[in-house]
């Protein structure tokens, strides 16, 4: 099948399969299926995933125009609220993804206004002191959160502040950005996944560039810089991409790349990452080139049938396993949109 008909396939699988997993659902969120297993572990409040769910359900309004999609996307965005005040910087994965999203794609009011409510909560945990949010306790974090910097959410937390245009929470967004720069980025363009703060200052926490999904959020992190502010954030996004294609793109690119090395969902994140920076920077045809590889090697037949397996998640204290989720099915979804716009602005890569 070619590459075109194979993403599209796909696209379209992961947004249809959305129907079977809500009947599952009742009003709880959908955190992870196990590979071998039919049911989904469920969530109330659907902790930082659940504004993942939200988003796929918007991308599928805003695809089939549909009322019954769009009253589907309303109401999950709206069981999000419940997320408002808790306290963790996660709480812009929720309502960027979940909420944000939905204003853009179609202009729901309801979901734009919640996003700006979660903008104003998220401005009132900034901490001027450290210049920037530590994780917080929130969401599973615990005590250690609130001297805890992570690298996770850099992306979603620099949009979200974004979203009003008011000149203080754009302030306190590019003072994050720079204390993630100066904390957590080495000089070989790894980055460091989290520090914890002690008397003497912030200390990383294990050598950079061993979590592949941390170099991917940061990748990330650095697209959402460029957009924003440009060329300033250039060299710090080539140094972490050029790193993520010495250390796991060309094995990702070649298929032979193992989950416990880095999981398919930081290759989603990777390869949208590496396709946006392409758009706004200019000469990078070989990280455009390196995302269609690296995406290509993700369209197994399972996941052209709309059931991706690929997010590597903690189901136990001592446990971790490959499973599906609406983070890796949203990545892979927003990987392969951004593709398809990238090859169609310049009328394809040969043999893509």
């Amino acid at each position: 099948m070619p590459e075109q008909r194979k993403r599209h396939a796909t696209i379209n699988a992961l947004l249809k399969q959305l129907e079977a997993v809500s009947r599952q659902c009742g009003e709880q969120f959908p955190l992870y299926r196990l590979a071998r297993e039919k049911q989904w572990k469920l969530s109330r409040r659907g902790s930082w995933l659940g504004g993942f769910w939200a988003a796929l359900w918007w991308r599928r309004a805003a695809l089939t125009e549909l009322s019954e999609d769009f009253d589907q996307a309303s109401f999950w965005s709206r069981q999000l609220a419940a997320q408002l005040d808790e306290p963790s910087v996660n709480r812009s994965f929720v309502f960027w993804y979940g909420a944000a999203l939905g204003g853009r794609l179609s202009a729901a009011n309801d979901a734009r206004q919640l996003a700006c409510r979660a903008a104003n909560t998220l401005a009132r945990d900034y901490r001027p002191d450290l210049g920037g949010w530590p994780l917080g306790p929130g969401m599973g974090a615990g005590e250690k959160g609130q001297l805890s910097l992570d690298i996770d959410a850099l992306a979603p937390t620099l949009a979200l502040m974004h979203l009003q245009r008011d000149p203080e929470q754009m302030a306190m967004a590019r003072s994050h950005l720079q204390l993630c720069l100066r904390t957590l980025r080495s000089g070989s363009g790894a980055w460091a996944s989290h520090a914890r703060w002690h008397a003497e200052g912030w200390v990383v926490q294990g050598p950079a560039g061993q979590w592949a999904r941390g170099q991917a959020w940061a990748m990330l992190g650095l697209a959402e810089a460029v957009g924003l502010y440009g060329g300033a954030y250039a060299e710090p996004a080539r140094e972490a991409c050029e790193y993520w294609i010495r250390r796991w793109g060309l094995a990702a690119g070649q298929g032979t790349l193992k989950a416990e090395e880095a999981d398919p969902c930081a290759v989603a994140i990777a390869s949208l990452a590496l396709l946006r920076l392409w758009q706004c920077l200019p000469g990078l045809n070989h990280w455009r080139e390196q995302a269609c590889r690296q995406l290509a090697t993700l369209l197994s037949a399972p996941v052209q049938q709309g059931c991706f397996v690929g997010h590597l998640y903690r189901i136990g204290p001592d446990q971790e396993q490959l499973v599906e989720s609406a983070c890796a099915s949203y990545f892979l979804l927003e990987a392969l949109i951004a593709q398809d716009q990238v090859l169609a602005l310049r009328g394809g890569i040969a043999g893509w």
